[in-house]
């Protein structure tokens, strides 16, 4: 996919944080795009860079075909998800350990099976948005307890990673062409809610202020603003067409994981 220029381009949960900072680049290198979230107030900004807007909720799997039917994008990324509950195993419900599952899990699977069914056309990019925290049982640098807080979200996340890989498979044996990839922010971003809220909560655990969490984990901040322009010049380099997952890191290029 040479540039994006004129590319159609689908975000869900493109009203705020990482999601909107994709729209942003994504029109900002002049592709037409077009946001999903659930509240209709909160597209304001992505109306504000250009971007077309629907209100409906991304788990929906009527409104993501209806969705993908009328615009036939060349990107389609699935980047809607609940908010993490980023308390211990004793004192969550099932309600908190299974919230990301049944939105983020079931948006991803919504989305691959509507890209699948459409079919879209050879070449198109389908972008899943994964987390770092997916690799803690694989990866030595993640010890479990320092992610002790996250609940269901660790395998919920991994999962959505191994659906890309799923998905490829159906594309392979069927010659659809389309390219299934694993965004995956491989540390904690602050300038989200979401970040902001899960670094509150082990800042709090440890007795220590949120930016010393971040800077003791991690080392520096991981800007949305970096991670969507980012995503917008990968989806434009041909270099990035192979690999299936790629991390993102603070002040560091997108880096292959598998």
């Amino acid at each position: 996919m040479a540039g994006v220029e004129h590319k159609r381009a689908i975000v869900t949960g493109g009203s705020s944080g990482i999601g909107l900072e994709m729209v942003r680049s994504l029109a900002a290198q002049g592709a037409e795009v077009t946001a999903i979230a659930r509240d209709e107030s909160r597209l304001v900004a992505a109306r504000d860079c250009g971007a077309r807007t629907v209100a409906g909720d991304a788990t929906d799997a009527d409104l993501i075909a209806s969705a993908i039917d009328d615009i036939d994008p060349d990107i389609l990324i699935l980047n809607a998800g609940a908010r993490l509950v980023a308390k211990p195993l004793d004192r969550q419900n099932w309600e908190d350990f299974s919230a990301i599952w049944n939105t983020d899990v079931r948006a991803t699977f919504v989305g691959i099976q509507a890209a699948l069914d459409k079919p879209l056309r050879p070449g198109s990019r389908v972008l899943v948005t994964s987390s770092g925290a997916a690799m803690v049982m694989s990866m030595p640098a993640i010890k479990p307890e320092d992610l002790r807080m996250s609940g269901g979200y660790i395998g919920a996340k991994r999962m959505v990673w191994f659906m890309a890989h799923q998905a490829n498979a159906v594309s392979r044996e069927r010659g659809l062409g389309i390219r299934f990839q694993v965004l995956v922010p491989a540390q904690l971003i602050a300038g989200t809610e979401l970040g902001r809220s899960v670094a509150a909560a082990y800042a709090e655990a440890e007795g220590i202020m949120i930016d010393e969490h971040i800077l003791a984990r991690y080392g520096a901040h991981l800007e949305p603003r970096q991670v969507g322009r980012q995503v917008a010049e990968w989806l434009a380099d041909p270099a990035y067409t192979t690999g299936v997952a790629y991390g993102i890191r603070a002040g560091m290029q997108p880096f292959p994981l598998d």
